[in-house]
C-alpha cells in the first residue's frame, strides 16, 4: 500500500470565516487502479460537522456530506456519491466546513492507493408487486397529456440517505408513484444507475441533484453533469438551463437549510410543501415567503424522503405533472412549463407507515388547453367541503365535486384548507 497523501489540521471558525471548503492536494500516478481517502476527526463531541468530497483533474468528482468519513473510487466503480475513473494528475480531498467547536479540532486526511475495501451499494432489493398507479385516477388534462402522479426529492445511500437505489425504487412503487425524483446531495453519481433500476421496478427516476450550501439548497433535474455548489445559485441555473434541466429553490422557510441567496433570474421553482409541512399542517410560512418573493414559480412539492425513521414515505406531498409521457425527460419539460399541482393527503397503512393518498386526495387542477376551459380557471377535484384560499386571503367553500373556480395566476399560489386549516393541495 502506498500513502499518496496524509495531512492533520487543526481547522477553526477563522478558517471557515476565509473559505468553508479546504482542500488538501495530492498527485496521482499513472497505473493507479483503486484509491481510497479516509478522514478523521479527533475527539469530535458532536459539535463538529465537517463534510467530505473529492476533486479531481476534470472537476468534482463525488460529495458524500457528513454521511461519511471514507471513499473508495476505482476505474469501474465507485462509493455511492463518487464517479469511478482514475486519471492521473492533480487531485483534492475536498473539506466542507459545516459546523465546527469554538476553538477548532483537529482533521487528519489519509489517501492511500490501492484500496483496501471495495464500494458497496447496498441491498439489492427484488422489485415490489405494484398494486396502484398514481396516473390511473385520470386527472383531467389538456388533450394529449396525463397527470403523473410522483415525489420530485428523495436521497438514497448516494448521499444521506438510508436505502439503496433498488430500496428507494421499491418505496416508490408502494407508494402508487409513476415517477421518483432522485436528488443527491452534490453529485450525480446515482445517474448512471437510474434508468436499469427504474425499469427494473417499474418506475420512472428522474436524474436530480440537490444543490447544498450553508445559504440555502436547491434541486436540479436532468442530465446536466454535477452543478458547482461552490459557485453563486445564479450560475446554477444558467448551467442547468443550457443542458435544458430545471432548478427549484428547496424548502424555503426550513430551519438552517432556509434560502438566503437572492432570487436568480429565468424560470425556476419552488418547493412550497414539503415533508416538514407535516409537522405543522396550517403553517402558511412558505407562502409567505413565495409572496415576500413578488414572482411567480413553478410549485413543486417534495418529501424529502431520506429513511423510515417517520411514517412519511415518497409522494408525502404528491407533486402531479401534466407530461406527454412518463419519461424523465418529458416530466422535466413540463415541469419547467409549470405544469404541475400538489396535493398532500395521505393513507395510513399501519401506525409506522402512511402513503399518499392518490386516489381521490382533494386536488387543485389548472385546467388552460382543455375545451371551453380558460388558462384563468381552476377545477377542484374531490374536494367538497374544503376552501379554497388565494394569495389576498379571498374565500370560497367547494360544494361541488369538479367545481370550476375563476383563479387567474396573479392571485395565485391557490391552497385548499380543511375546516381546521389544515392544507391539502396547492396550485400556481
Amino acid at each position: 500500500m502506498t500513502v499518496l497523501r496524509h495531512t492533520e489540521l487543526h481547522p477553526t471558525l477563522a478558517d471557515q470565516a476565509a473559505d468553508r471548503y479546504l482542500q488538501v492536494p495530492f498527485e496521482l500516478p499513472r497505473q493507479v487502479d483503486s484509491l481510497e481517502i479516509t478522514l478523521d476527526v479527533d475527539g469530535d463531541d458532536g459539535t463538529a460537522v465537517i463534510d467530505l468530497g473529492l476533486l479531481g483533474p476534470d472537476g468534482l468528482r463525488g460529495w458524500s456530506g457528513a454521511a461519511r468519513t471514507e471513499c473508495v473510487i476505482t476505474q469501474e466503480d465507485a462509493t455511492p456519491g463518487y464517479l469511478p475513473g482514475l486519471k492521473a494528475g492533480n487531485w483534492a480531498v475536498l473539506m466542507g466546513l459545516h459546523q465546527l467547536p469554538a476553538n477548532g479540532i483537529d482533521v487528519s486526511v489519509t489517501v492511500v492507493t490501492p484500496a483496501t475495501t471495495s464500494p458497496e451499494h447496498g441491498p439489492r432489493e427484488a422489485p415490489v408487486r405494484r398494486v396502484m398507479r398514481g396516473s390511473d385516477r385520470g386527472l383531467p388534462a389538456p388533450p394529449g397529456l396525463t397527470w403523473y402522479a410522483g415525489d420530485t426529492h428523495s436521497h438514497s445511500l448516494h448521499s444521506d440517505g438510508e436505502l439503496s437505489l433498488w430500496e428507494l425504487a421499491n418505496e416508490a412503487v408502494r407508494s402508487g408513484l409513476d415517477y421518483l425524483g432522485c436528488t443527491e446531495h452534490n453529485t450525480v453519481s446515482h445517474h448512471r444507475h437510474l434508468d436499469s433500476v427504474g425499469q427494473r421496478h417499474g418506475v420512472t427516476l428522474i436524474p436530480g441533484q440537490e444543490i447544498t450550501t450553508h445559504r440555502g439548497h436547491a434541486n436540479a433535474w436532468g442530465q446536466i453533469g454535477t452543478i458547482d455548489f461552490r459557485q453563486e445559485a445564479a450560475s446554477w441555473v444558467r448551467e442547468a438551463e443550457r443542458s435544458k434541466g430545471f432548478i427549484s429553490i428547496n424548502h424555503p422557510v426550513d430551519g438552517d437549510c432556509s434560502w438566503l441567496y437572492p432570487l436568480p433570474s429565468g424560470t425556476i421553482g419552488a418547493e412550497l410543501f414539503h415533508g416538514s409541512s407535516y409537522r405543522n399542517p396550517t403553517s402558511t410560512a412558505p407562502l409567505a415567503w413565495a409572496a415576500a418573493s413578488d414572482r411567480s414559480s413553478v410549485i413543486v412539492g417534495g418529501s424529502d424522503f431520506h429513511n423510515r425513521s417517520t411514517p412519511l414515505r415518497p409522494g408525502m406531498p404528491t407533486t402531479w405533472i401534466a407530461a406527454e409521457e412518463c419519461s424523465a425527460a418529458a416530466l422535466i419539460d413540463a415541469m419547467a412549463a409549470g405544469r404541475t399541482t400538489i396535493t398532500g393527503t395521505a393513507r395510513l397503512v399501519s401506525p409506522d407507515e402512511a402513503r399518499p393518498n392518490l386516489a381521490d386526495s382533494p386536488a387543485l387542477i389548472r385546467l388552460g388547453g382543455v375545451a371551453h376551459y380558460g388558462d384563468d380557471e381552476l377545477m377542484a377535484v374531490d374536494a367538497v367541503g374544503t376552501v379554497l384560499v388565494d394569495r389576498t386571503g379571498a374565500r370560497l367553500v367547494i360544494d361541488e365535486n369538479r367545481q370550476v373556480v375563476l383563479a387567474p395566476y396573479s392571485r395565485g399560489p391557490f391552497r385548499l384548507e380543511t375546516p381546521v386549516r389544515t392544507i391539502v393541495a396547492l396550485c400556481a
